[in-house]
């Protein structure tokens, strides 16, 4: 089967990236308003397009009524997110804060989920998380009416001092996407070791 994307729908077009890029890396995405609020969303079409800068793409389709999602009017208007990977407890609070709530109404407060700043120039990350990137703005790309990707730098990266090791070989406990589906990685294969 070939599939050609210049003729298939763009449920599609997302369904067969979606269940073939996979295990695809969430982003828990914080972002604030313009009045302060803070807005807290998953992102799984996420993913690292360069390692000096270390800079990451954040794809952003639109709201259910046609209107921008809240993390990137966020994000175009202070020019910084955080974003914190996603881990296996945090399953149920990641699934709630994809909901669409009101812009000036904060995922975090509507959902129960604590934050904690770790670098007051960028937006807080839900207290506890093992792994988070401080990012800025470099560009944003409208590469058709309903899907925007934005190129976001990363300036710092916090791990954990539990999981944290000195020559930066550690499998951090993360969810990753497939299709509709999660995906936790639990065991390092290394490609030198034969059984």
């Amino acid at each position: 089967m070939i599939v050609d994307f210049g003729f298939s729908s763009a449920l599609a077009n997302y369904r067969l990236l979606s269940n073939t890029i996979t295990p695809r890396p969430i982003a828990w995405v914080s972002s604030i308003n313009s009045n302060g609020v803070v807005n807290l969303a998953p992102f799984s079409f996420f993913g690292v397009v360069n390692s000096t800068p270390p800079i990451f793409s954040l794809c952003f389709s639109l709201k259910s009524d046609g209107t921008t999602k809240d993390t990137l009017q966020n994000l175009r208007d202070t020019k910084r997110v955080s974003i914190s990977l996603v881990m296996v407890d945090w399953l149920e609070k990641v699934e709630q804060s994809a909901s669409e709530i009101e812009p000036n109404r904060s995922e975090a407060s509507a959902f129960g989920i604590e934050l904690e700043s770790v670098d007051c120039a960028y937006p807080p990350l839900p207290k506890g998380v093992k792994v988070a990137y401080f990012c800025d703005l470099r560009e944003i790309l409208n590469l058709s009416v309903a899907n925007t990707t934005a190129l976001i730098e990363a300036k710092k990266c916090f791990v954990d001092d539990e999981i944290y090791k000195d020559d930066l070989r550690f499998l951090p406990p993360h969810l990753g996407r497939v299709g509709k589906y999660y995906l936790q990685a639990k065991e390092v294969i290394d490609p030198k070791i034969k059984e």
